[in-house]
């Protein structure tokens, strides 16, 4: 009898468990990417952001962001490393075929 209310426990555990891991949001869905006049608003934005600095406000400001991208390569595995240096390194070429 007991060994029967420990099964029908256990079974109806998992299924829920199964049940409530199915209908849960997915965590990895495709990141939103901003409109050329959404990022080239943003960008005229930090521009205005960082003239109206003074230097010393401008050098943390750059420091800080540079520790955050720091920290974000460094999560990263090689391949993510490899993966967006080559990104990285197309953009260069191709801003410098355009000038």
């Amino acid at each position: 009898m007991k060994i029967k209310l420990i099964a029908k426990t256990i079974i109806a555990f998992s299924l829920s468990v199964s049940a409530y891991a199915q209908g849960q949001p997915d965590v990895h869905k495709a990141k939103i990417r901003p409109t050329p006049e959404e990022r080239s608003a943003r960008q005229l934005d930090r521009k205005d952001k960082l003239d109206k600095m003074t230097p010393a406000e401008r050098k943390a400001y750059r420091q800080a962001h540079y520790k955050q991208r720091q920290a974000r390569m460094s999560a990263m595995t090689p391949k993510q490393k490899a993966k967006k240096e080559e990104r990285r390194r197309i953009r260069k070429e191709v801003k410098q075929t355009e000038k």
